[in-house]
């Protein structure tokens, strides 16, 4: 059997994605405090429990789910907020069939919830999906690499006229290796909430 190791229900992912709309976006975007009492009064305003800084800052909300903001350091601008709502991984390649069928039916099931929170995505397609946007952050492989490794397999964006409003992306990505060289899936769908770039970081900036 695959191994679940993130399996928030939708209506988890919605009450977490809830909070965070309603946060102080200029106050996050701003960045993590450096001083340590600092940092612990500031994730205190959010309603969240720091846990540790490791290429990024790692908190526990209320609802009991866990969200990475990515930054470069303490005192620099955060730029996303990541939630990891499902994942598993199979434990050979016979099992890549198992783990695909239920992340589809996840991200069917988040799809949903999403949509009667957020109404309609911006855009949402697929790896192969021929009119995909550029997309936000770092992580991103060029078109070639993308349709070699299908990743991301599936992504959603919805884009709100508010101004500091995160651009909100939903990404599926299996984690199959490519054609040429399979692997065991390492399937995960995350929630992603993208903000400004950092000035000294060369992703591209979504808000700025």
């Amino acid at each position: 059997m695959p191994a679940l190791t993130a399996d928030r229900t939708p209506d988890q992912l919605v009450a977490e994605l809830e909070r965070l709309i309603g946060i102080d976006w200029p106050t996050v975007w701003a960045g993590v405090p450096e001083d340590t009492e600092k940092r612990t009064r500031w994730c205190e305003a959010f309603d969240w429990r720091p846990m540790w800084f490791e290429g990024g800052m790692h908190v526990r909300t209320v609802e009991g789910g866990r969200l990475y903001l990515a930054t470069l350091a303490p005192g620099r601008p955060v730029t996303r907020i990541e939630h990891t709502g499902w994942s598993a991984r199979a434990r050979d390649t016979d099992e890549n069939p198992r783990v695909v069928a239920l992340a589809e039916a996840r991200w069917t099931a988040y799809s949903a919830a999403l949509l009667r929170f957020m109404g309609t995505p911006r855009w949402e397609g697929m790896w192969d999906t021929p009119d995909m946007p550029d997309l936000p952050g770092r992580s991103w492989a060029g078109r070639e690499e993308r349709l070699e490794q299908r990743d991301p397999y599936r992504v959603a964006v919805w884009r709100f006229r508010t101004p500091e409003a995160p651009v909100i992306e939903m990404k599926l990505a299996l984690g199959l290796g490519s054609p040429r060289g399979p692997a065991p899936a390492d399937a995960r769908i995350s929630l992603a909430c993208h903000g400004p770039s950092d000035p000294e970081d060369r992703g591209p900036s979504w808000l700025g």
